[in-house]
């Protein structure tokens, strides 16, 4: 069933397709051909600019496959100098371990660290990205599997909750704020990194 403030839009169509449309400001509409982006999109009704909100979709999907190629530099591109990220681990600082990373240079460290910490058979999937747009500012939300070998250990399938907040720059959507997390359960102290979509 489609939220009431949401709306499920099957836009399955080309990158190229895409930027025409922004381009010469014509509607985007639904299209039958093979998908470039990985994943539905959904729409929030609050949404200002469709367009602008598939181009959103677009740099997500982008990301996507500059984390799968564990390439850093273009991973890094999408996101502002002054990044600030929740993200499931802590940040490693000169005082002890912070609840956030600020800023680019201690957030590329995360990358690293965290690539170190894998084989090279890296996967991750989104799952229904839902967009808010306003005007350059958007904010995606949606599940996320990650899906690799821990070096020297065991293979790793789990799901986690993102939200990304970006802001658009010189017609490219950066990502100031990033948040991953897992559900607690507070009566054993256990992150419940089992848990999946329903029906997964």
């Amino acid at each position: 069933m489609t939220h009431p403030e949401t709306r499920h839009i099957h836009f399955h169509f080309s990158l190229t397709t895409l930027a025409l449309c922004v381009a010469v400001g014509a509607p985007v509409a639904a299209q039958e051909a093979a998908p470039d982006l990985p994943f539905e999109v959904i729409l929030s009704d609050v949404t200002e600019d469709p367009a602008a909100a598939l181009e959103v979709a677009a740099a997500r999907a982008a990301w996507v496959e500059a984390f799968t190629a564990q390439d850093l530099d273009r991973m890094m591109s999408f996101y502002a100098e002054d990044i600030y990220s929740y993200d499931l681990m802590a940040a490693p600082t000169e005082d002890g371990l912070a609840m956030a990373f600020d800023g680019e240079a201690s957030w590329r460290q995360n990358w690293i660290s965290f690539f170190g910490m894998f084989d090279d058979d890296l996967v991750i999937t989104i799952d229904n990205l839902t967009v808010y747009q306003q005007g350059d500012l958007a904010t995606v939300r949606g599940l996320t599997r990650l899906e690799g070998t821990l070096v020297g250990g065991p293979f790793v399938d789990m799901w986690v909750r993102e939200t990304n907040v970006l802001r658009r720059v010189d017609d490219r959507w950066l990502v100031l704020h990033d948040h991953v997390s897992v559900p607690f359960d507070f009566a054993t102290g256990q992150a419940l990194t089992s848990l999946g979509p329903i029906g997964r």
